[in-house]
C-alpha cells in the first residue's frame, strides 16, 4: 500500500488533470467570455481536486493500483493539449482514475456470521 503523501499527490494529480481540461475546453468554448466561465469553471473545479486528492488520502491505494492510476493521469496529461477532442479525453481519464481511487477507498467487507440468527432467538435469551 502506498504510503500518505504519494496517495494524496496521486489524487490531487487527477484532479489536476480534470482541472487543467475543464480550462482548455470552457477556453475554447467562449472565445470572448473566457474570464467569466472561468469563474464558474475554479468554483466548481477547485473543489474538486481538494476532493479527489482527500479520497486518495484516507483510501487504501495499493501499489498496482497507484501505477494505473500515474498511467492514466499521464495520458490525461498528454491529451489534454490536443485540439477538442483531447480535453475530452483527458476528462475521461480523470473519471476513470477517480473511479480506481473510489474503488479502492471503499468499506472493506464485513465477515460473514458463521450462521444467521432469527428474532426469536434474541426474545428467547432474554427471558
Amino acid at each position: 500500500m502506498l504510503t500518505l503523501w504519494p496517495r494524496t499527490l496521486l489524487g490531487g494529480a487527477v484532479g489536476l488533470i480534470g482541472l487543467i481540461a475543464m480550462i482548455r475546453l470552457v477556453g475554447g468554448g467562449f472565445p470572448g467570455r473566457a474570464g467569466f466561465a472561468m469563474i464558474f469553471v475554479g468554483l466548481a473545479m477547485v473543489p474538486w481536486v481538494l476532493y479527489v486528492a482527500a479520497r486518495a488520502r484516507n483510501g487504501r491505494l495499493t501499489a498496482g493500483a497507484g501505477l494505473v492510476v500515474v498511467g492514466l493521469a499521464l495520458i490525461g496529461l498528454v491529451a489534454v493539449w490536443f485540439a477538442t477532442l483531447g480535453p475530452v479525453l483527458a476528462l475521461a481519464m480523470s473519471l476513470v482514475a477517480f473511479a480506481i481511487v473510489w474503488v479502492q477507498n471503499l468499506p472493506r467487507r464485513r465477515r460473514q456470521a458463521d450462521r444467521l440468527v432469527r428474532i426469536e432467538e434474541f426474545a428467547e435469551s432474554e427471558d
